[in-house]
């Protein structure tokens, strides 16, 4: 589950935000809340990619550690 957390995060913020925008697209029409969804998305995607690479560099830091010492 806490492997799983970033991608689900990227997931479900990326259909959100396509979700949202090819919504409107098709109605004509952006409401406030299609807009606060299509940003929420985006906002969502950003921070579980964030998250990744914050894991991925921080593995790879705590690697190089281990490594050193011995």
């Amino acid at each position: 589950m806490y492997d799983a957390k970033p991608w689900v995060f990227i997931s479900v913020g990326v259909v959100l935000a396509i979700g949202m925008v090819v919504w409107s697209l098709s109605a004509g029409l952006w409401t406030i809340w299609r807009s606060l969804s299509c940003f929420a998305g985006a906002a969502l995607a950003i921070v579980g990619g964030a998250t990744l690479q914050l894991r991925q560099d921080y593995r790879a830091r705590s690697k190089w550690r281990r490594e050193s010492r011995h």
